[in-house]
């Protein structure tokens, strides 16, 4: 919303449908009963025909429908402007869109504007919500004759599909104007209730027909269509009481406003709270809460933060965030922000967010990875670690040197013997230490004095790394349990398929559709879950 309409709501709060302060009430008397929110004051604009209008079952202009809608809106403080003046009895398709393409500029007709005149153009651009109310003056001339002739299939045939094109070019040149409106439209009822038998029947299949391409060309735009027909149908006697006016009573208006456009109007998201508030957590024991500046037609004074419902803390009113302490790992906390002004009216529709305080992923790329446990598990125990721009790079395939590493890491294996291999000579001495001790315990073994540091390890290669290092640690080979499903391991050596036997009997790995894909790389994060499963597996 532009700020030129939030000041056109705190300069014209109290118009039309605002209850006002009687003439000659005094400054002490003027009480601030409006309570801040975070729900949007939007500008509601409403275009049509005589069913925005207003005019009633006996011909007169009345409260429309269009009034009942902003009359509630209003109440809940959702309203910064209406304007239905642009809603016109008679009116056509035809009418609407000449509006709309010369820019016509008429009288308000409702609240919250500056100036007794305005555009229609600009009106739409400022507006978050429209209503469109329009198309039963095009048909209405072929179907009054109905009566008298019979229904003239052809002509209402080509009226339709014109009706129908005409509304479309209508939603278009408004999501033009203005594209993030949201646009309501009336879907059609029984204007002719008390029409004979013969003829209701075809009427049903006309408006049924109608309301189904209305309804398709509204949301191929994003507007929304409203229906209508089973509302009035439901109680034709107390909202179309006259049989020879198609118009509504107040009593079908303010049904069609209730019961029709104000359930879908209001889940529209400038009334959505939920999002003004958010949480951050910072550590396993403290939490950033931010949340967004209330609205209020004098002012907000302060906000209240309750914790689990109880006050944690008064904040002023540009404060926007606090930090909350000593918070205990693993539990659940609901935190509510509430807005009060300076005449104690605290907001009543508040922002809340539920969080449960946990300790951090120790890198900032695995917050959302399903092996974020197994990572973070093989970091705190030394087994894995991380890179110096602070991410764990899960998805990287782990090479030979990292494998061995790891695994010695995890064992807790020295030596004091130094490794036989030409071409570890560039690693650090800590990993050279590490690549000896695997050596030495036979872990790993080389290729012609070379331990081909940067190659990715294969699964194969990484179960059988760790079968050595079984066999080291209990000191007797792994006997197999039963048959192991995988398909693709059949030409591997007996000491490797006893390796991937082990892995899988022991829960470690579960291979895919029946394969274990041993040629496959091993990627850093299914490193973390198999390494942080192997101290585990040499105690059994």
């Amino acid at each position: 919303m532009q700020f030129s309409k939030k000041f056109r709501f705190l300069a014209a709060s109290v118009l039309a449908l605002q209850l006002a302060i009687p003439l000659g009430a005094s400054a002490e008397e003027q009480k601030d009963t409006q309570p801040p929110s975070w729900e949007v004051k939007a500008d509601y604009l409403a275009l049509g025909d005589s069913l925005a209008h207003g005019v009633n079952e006996v011909g007169i202009i009345g409260l429309s429908y269009a009034d009942f809608v902003a009359q509630a809106l209003q109440k809940d403080n959702l309203l910064a402007s209406y304007n239905k003046g642009f809603a016109y009895t008679g009116y056509t398709t035809k009418d609407v869109l000449a509006d709309l393409q010369n820019d016509v500029e008429k009288t308000v007709t409702g609240f919250g504007y500056s100036s007794e005149k305005a555009k229609i153009r600009a009106s739409v651009q400022n507006a978050e919500v429209i209503t469109l109310t329009i198309g039963a003056n095009d048909l209405l001339p072929i179907l009054k004759e109905s009566q008298a002739t019979g229904i003239n299939v052809g002509a209402i045939l080509k009226t339709s599909q014109q009706t129908v094109t005409n509304i479309a070019t209508i939603l278009a040149e408004m999501k033009k104007i203005n594209p993030q409106a949201q646009v309501y439209v009336m879907g059609y009822y029984n204007s002719f209730p008390y029409y004979p038998e013969n003829l209701q029947k075809q009427f049903k299949v006309l408006l049924t027909t109608m309301n189904t391409n209305i309804k398709a060309t509204a949301e191929k735009t994003g507007a929304i269509f409203v229906p209508t027909l089973d509302i009035v149908a439901k109680n034709v006697a107390s909202y179309l009481p006259n049989p020879d006016n198609i118009h509504l009573s107040e009593a079908g208006y303010a049904a069609v406003a209730n019961e029709a456009f104000l359930p879908v109007m209001k889940t529209n998201t400038l009334w959505d709270v939920s999002k003004a508030v958010q949480v951050k957590s910072e550590t396993s024991t403290t939490a950033k809460i931010t949340w967004q500046q209330a609205y209020d037609n004098v002012g907000v004074e302060s906000y209240r933060i309750y914790v689990n419902d109880e006050l944690f803390a008064t904040e002023k009113a540009n404060t926007t965030a606090i930090t909350l302490n000593k918070l205990i790992e693993n539990t659940t906390y609901t935190v509510v922000v509430k807005a009060v002004d300076g005449a104690g009216n605290e907001s009543v529709k508040n922002p809340s967010v539920t969080f449960t305080a946990q300790a951090q992923p120790l890198f900032t790329d695995v917050a959302n990875h399903w092996a974020k446990d197994f990572i973070q598990q093989a970091s705190q125990a030394g087994i894995m670690k991380g890179y110096a721009d602070g991410t764990f790079k899960p998805e990287n395939n782990v090479t030979r040197i990292q494998a061995a590493a790891m695994l010695v890491r995890s064992l807790g294996l020295t030596t004091t013997e130094q490794a036989p291999f030409t071409d570890i000579a560039q690693y650090s001495a800590d990993t050279q230490a590490e690549i000896a001790a695997a050596y030495a315990h036979g872990l790993i073994k080389g290729t012609n004095g070379q331990f081909n540091p940067e190659q990715p390890i294969t699964r194969a290669q990484l179960a059988l790394m760790i079968y050595r290092a079984y066999e080291q640690q209990v000191k007797q080979p792994y006997v197999a349990k039963g048959t192991i499903p995988f398909t693709d391991i059949a030409s591997y050596n007996e000491e490797t398929q006893r390796a991937i036997a082990l892995l899988y009997e022991q829960g470690i790995v579960t291979g895919s559709n029946g394969q274990f894909a041993p040629e496959g790389p091993t990627k850093r994060s299914h490193a973390a879950k198999i390494f942080t499963s192997v101290s585990g597996l040499f105690m059994k």
